[in-house]
């Protein structure tokens, strides 16, 4: 099941470079950080730089939803 990803993110991530298949891949493939069932941080190292995302999850309906994005050039 694929995460919402809210305007905001969307802006966020055209902003960055991000494009929406690396999210999902992030998403799904990523290593968790600080998280818990509802809400944590996600990071991906690719090929010269490193992708996060923050997510929640809804209460009600189970479907996770990405709140943040970030990258950064690796060394």
């Amino acid at each position: 099941m694929n995460p919402f990803i809210p305007p905001k993110t969307i802006a966020k991530m055209k902003e960055l470079g991000i494009v929406e298949s690396t999210l999902l891949d992030l998403f799904h493939h990523g290593e968790r950080r600080n998280a818990t069932i509802d809400q944590g941080m996600m990071v991906k190292k690719y090929s010269g730089y490193e992708v996060g995302l923050f997510y929640v999850r809804n209460a009600k309906t189970g479907e996770y939803v990405i709140t943040g994005v970030w990258k950064r050039d690796r060394a």
